[in-house]
């Protein structure tokens, strides 16, 4: 069964998650091999394994598609992720049979998309969407935590999602200098972000919070009342404080020790 046709929440998000990877797939810089309805193996390029996906929604796997999948990513010398999704324990002994282990999971949470009033905004803060894309990677990739100097597949994904439909970057900014970014993509009922991050030196200061706002803004806006996203540990404790619940938690399979 294919979870991302289970009505709800859960099957929103997983679809969501589902559209967000097959347009990365898409682009003209990035890899994949196909499995039609089963799913996919997504390699951007970039050697980091939160960057190159396998996506099975569905809760069966073949060993042989593990194999090729595993094949696929090792001819290109790539680290990659394996999002397990629930209720798949038949799929978890195949990915454990293969080597694989869990270094790391996420919590997929979704909230009401709703646009409360905020005190602590800094006057000045303002944003763009669909503009000057190579900044948004840029900004992203340092608001991650990484030296400056965005890989050229986060600066291609820029290039390519920002012009593409149901896709919106969002550039926060405080006096004309970024401190932040999102994306939201637009599938079936819901919005999902992704790519949420505020730089270092302006985290606690309400930028985060004003982000949201705007997400779930463009999402009103587009027809959506829904918002999903997949949290990692440290990011639990504020999204949560902004009215997000949790969906179910999803492990994440790798031969890499990290997968954030």
């Amino acid at each position: 069964m294919d979870i991302s046709t289970v009505p709800g929440l859960v099957g929103e998000a997983v679809k969501n998650m589902g559209f967000t990877l097959g347009a990365m797939a898409a682009l003209e810089t990035s890899r994949t091999i196909s499995f039609g309805k089963e799913g996919f193996a997504l390699a951007t390029g970039t050697n980091s394994a939160s960057d190159n996906w396998a996506f099975f929604p569905s809760r069966a796997l073949e060993e042989k598609n593990v194999k090729r999948v595993c094949s696929f990513f090792e001819d290109m010398k790539l680290p990659f992720i394996w999002p397990l999704f629930p209720k798949a324990a038949a799929a978890r002994r195949i990915l454990e049979d293969a080597g694989m282990f869990t270094p790391g999971e996420l919590l997929v949470m979704s909230r009401p998309a709703f646009s409360p009033e905020i005190n602590d905004v800094p006057a000045s803060l303002t944003f763009e969407k669909n503009k000057k894309n190579d900044v948004w990677a840029e900004t992203a990739w340092t608001a991650f935590g990484s030296p400056p100097g965005a890989p050229v597949s986060l600066v291609n994904l820029a290039r390519g999602l920002g012009n593409s439909d149901g896709f919106f970057l969002i550039l926060a900014k405080i006096d004309g200098i970024p401190v932040g970014t999102a994306m939201l993509a637009i599938s079936g009922g819901s919005a999902g972000i992704y790519y949420f991050a505020a730089m270092p030196g302006e985290r606690r200061k309400g930028v985060g919070k004003a982000m949201l706002r705007e997400a779930a803004r463009l999402a009103i806006e587009q027809g959506r009342d829904v918002l999903t996203l997949q949290a990692t540990p440290s990011g639990v404790p504020f999204y949560a404080s902004q009215g997000f619940k949790p969906l179910f938690r999803l492990p994440l399979y790798s031969f890499s020790e990290e997968v954030f």
